[in-house]
């Protein structure tokens, strides 16, 4: 398995908004429409030309999409620093327990301390276990709450 930065013209786009889809239909039940695969791959593209952000893959000895993260970096308020966010980070099922998503992580956590962040902060859903634990085994610790509030339609 190898490490690679993905390019705003790479062939694996669609697969990795397929992988995208795949992660929002196992963590909330919910399918994306095409058009919210449409806006989630101009996201990614937007990622890849961005000088505050960054998306990586993971690909097989076969060339295959085993998984994706997305990072970025946002000025912070106060201080003249920059915090490190981990944004998203998904392995296909069939690749997990094999140190793909260390992997990933371990290469955008390079990247983020490359661009001198101060610290790194990864958002998890308070019901995703599975991903708590990752992160824990990763050497994150739960620091904030965040509260939120859904808009009616």
């Amino acid at each position: 398995m190898r490490i690679e930065q993905l390019q705003a013209d790479s062939r694996y786009l669609k697969e990795i908004v397929e992988l995208w889809n795949q992660n929002a239909i196992e963590t909330v039940g919910y399918e994306l429409t095409d058009g919210e695969m449409a806006g989630i791959e101009q996201q990614v593209v937007q990622y890849c030309r961005s000088e505050y952000g960054v998306v990586h893959i993971a690909l097989d000895d076969d060339d295959q999409l085993v998984g994706y993260g997305l990072a970025s970096m946002k000025k912070e308020m106060v201080h003249e620093t920059y915090s490190g966010h981990v944004d998203e980070l998904y392995v296909a099922p069939v690749y997990r327990k094999q140190k793909a998503g260390q992997a990933i992580f371990h290469s955008l956590k390079s990247w983020l301390l490359a661009q001198e962040v101060s610290h790194i902060q990864v958002f998890v859903d308070v019901e995703n276990e599975s991903a708590q634990a990752f992160w824990e085994k990763t050497g994150f610790e739960k620091e904030f709450f965040v509260m939120s509030e859904e808009e009616e339609e």
